[in-house]
């Protein structure tokens, strides 16, 4: 028995859920009102049989009870694994990778602790003055751990040598670098410093700045066991309730943007540190949020680097959504998150902005302009529209942009707005780009993307090891060239929160080892059940139509079990609403699909 079962061996998915909100008893089940959004009729459903929660309101998402708490308390699995054992009392083997993770991180926290010290002494009296006169007022600068570097480069490494960290782990962590004659020498010097956390709030790096505005203006930790930049946003520690009861996040560049618009109570700004956003952000984002504005400090004219990386953000973005998008017209909705553009004067930052007119600050947000129509309003200021290859530079640029939105009327609209602006007849730009009309129905890839979003069921997991799903994840694990048969397999279609681990890391890989490298240590003891599972020869089939059996059964029973959440959840003392009756006619047609396909199969 691996930990993971023996956690969910000990755990009843009631009393977790029972410890964050009021359940009531509806039969053999019990509902709430969802804790994830604020809703009058309880959508909120916990089936005891499966072990599994579903939320069949604005969620529309569920799982078990590893899941609930990822998402409740933010955590990733690893994190969830430990809470959860420590409320069921299993002792967790500790490995390598934790005990090294868990030592970066103190020597991260015990440098931020001493450039906090050095910001108190007589040697940061001119930081003290750099951050009043930047609006930074001392409880803010505490609140955010904010710190000096010393100009020593040794006094770093002398510290923490004096707190008994090793060196190596302090160069590990990127905070000392070796130099060529092996001697040793803080990595930061003299500069302001910004620790940066995690989602729970440990330092993971550190973002660290001059005062003089000298270049580089700012460094940030190398790349380490604890510190990805690309995976991680500055101040999402503290702005993460806020994001979730508001649904709206605020994306600014600097460190300094974010801090301010916490001092003056906008506790919903984070940093990108950079200004493209990445998958990994992206992902983060649509856990907590349903609207995400990007506060721009330039202007826009003549800024084509900006442009280009919002077109970036809006791309990933957009494989997200599509990537994520629920079947039917009731969850059409589920974890779409809109991405808005709330360009500032020229010349203006979002901490000047923020402190000297905070209401001018909230009404731009507030009045932030979707993306794809601030990049179809800026080709003017990009492109030369009176020359026929400045006209089709812009729509070379704009139209593969457009569709990607699912929604085939605001396609039609952005088609229709780039037409206006590029001076051409609507007609002229479809000849142009080879594109259908799309006025009367979708098309092409806008088609089959509606056709074929992946599905967001209950999750539904029991405590017993599923024996279907761990078999098809071994075979996977065995034959990576299988691919094709698995891609249009759901994460879904898993019960457990382990397996649809696993298979997210094998989807993102090419090798075991790649799997065993990204997916948590937590579930590597599963990990090597799964490879020890034995497939062949004894299988009657090819591995190829085993594999499509196999995935074919649990796909049924995704189907089947989601038509008996929709039952479920509805009040059984009046008739169905439509909207359900078109849930459960949808969810119909989906089973009769797979029992076709499973029976072809066996032919």
């Amino acid at each position: 028995m691996t930990a993971v079962d023996d956690i969910k061996a000990r755990l009843d998915i009631v009393d977790v859920v029972s410890s964050y909100v009021t359940l009531k008893k509806t039969g053999r089940n019990f509902k709430a009102a969802c804790p994830f959004h604020t809703e009058k009729t309880p959508s909120f459903v916990v089936n005891t049989e499966r072990q599994s929660w579903y939320c069949f309101g604005a969620c529309g998402t569920g799982g078990d009870a590893f899941s609930f708490v990822m998402r409740k308390e933010n955590m990733d699995f690893s994190e969830a694994m430990r809470l959860l054992a420590d409320r069921t009392g299993v002792t967790l083997k500790e490995r390598g990778q934790h005990e090294r993770t868990d030592i970066l991180l103190r020597v991260n926290q015990d440098a931020a602790k001493y450039y906090q010290d050095v910001l108190a002494s007589a040697e940061g009296a001119a930081a003290r003055e750099y951050l009043k006169e930047r609006g930074i007022d001392a409880a803010t600068a505490e609140s955010f751990q904010i710190g000096l570097s010393p100009k020593g480069r040794n006094t770093l490494s002398a510290h923490l040598s004096s707190l008994d960290h090793h060196i190596d782990h302090a160069i590990q962590a990127g905070l000392l670098r070796r130099r060529d004659d092996e001697s040793i020498a803080d990595f930061f010097w003299g500069r302001l410093m910004f620790p940066i956390h995690d989602r729970r709030g440990r330092v993971a790096g550190f973002g660290a700045r001059t005062m003089d505005g000298s270049d580089p203006k700012y460094i940030n930790t190398p790349g380490t066991r604890v510190f990805n930049k690309r995976s991680m946003l500055y101040g999402l520690h503290k702005a993460a309730a806020t994001i979730r009861d508001d649904g709206t996040a605020v994306i600014v560049e600097g460190y300094m943007d974010a801090i301010a618009a916490h001092q003056h109570g906008d506790a919903n700004a984070v940093a990108s540190m950079g200004t493209a956003l990445t998958e990994q952000q992206v992902s983060t984002l649509r856990q907590i949020a349903k609207r995400v504005v990007m506060a721009l400090d330039a202007d826009p004219a003549g800024q084509e680097a900006t442009h280009r990386s919002l077109e970036s953000s809006w791309q990933v973005f957009e494989r997200a959504t599509v990537g994520s998008a629920a079947v039917g017209p009731l969850y059409a909705q589920d974890k779409h998150v809109d991405l808005f553009i709330a360009p500032l004067p020229a010349g203006v930052d979002p901490d000047d902005l923020v402190r000297k007119d905070p209401e001018a600050w909230k009404s731009l947000i507030r009045d932030a302009v979707p993306v794809l129509d601030f990049l179809i309003d800026s080709i003017p200021t990009r492109y030369d529209l009176t020359d026929a290859r400045g006209r089709a530079q812009a729509l070379d640029a704009i139209s593969p942009l457009i569709p990607a939105t699912l929604d085939p009327t605001e396609q039609e609209r952005h088609f229709a707005k780039l037409a206006s602006v590029l001076g051409v007849s609507r007609e002229a730009l479809e000849a142009s780009i080879s594109r259908p009309r799309t006025q009367h129905k979708p098309s092409g890839a806008a088609a089959r993307r509606i056709q074929a979003r992946p599905a967001n069921p209950a999750l539904l997991t029991d405590v017993r090891r599923d024996l279907v799903e761990e078999y098809v994840l071994a075979l996977l694990l065995a034959r990576f060239d299988l691919a094709g048969i698995a891609a249009a397999a759901k994460r879904e279609y898993f019960h457990g929160t382990e397996n649809r681990e696993v298979f997210d890391c094998w989807q993102a890989c090419s090798t075991i080892e790649e799997v065993r490298i990204k997916l948590d240590e937590g579930l590597h003891d599963h990990l090597d059940r799964l490879l020890a599972t034995q497939l062949s020869p004894t299988e009657p089939w090819p591995a190829e139509d085993a594999l499509t059996q196999s995935l074919g059964r649990l796909a049924q029973r995704y189907f089947k079990e989601f038509q008996q959440s929709l039952l479920v959840s509805d009040d059984s003392t009046s008739p169905p609403s439509p909207e359900l009756e078109g849930a459960i006619v949808d969810t119909n047609s989906q089973i009769r699909t797979q029992e076709t396909g499973a029976a072809r199969a066996e032919l």
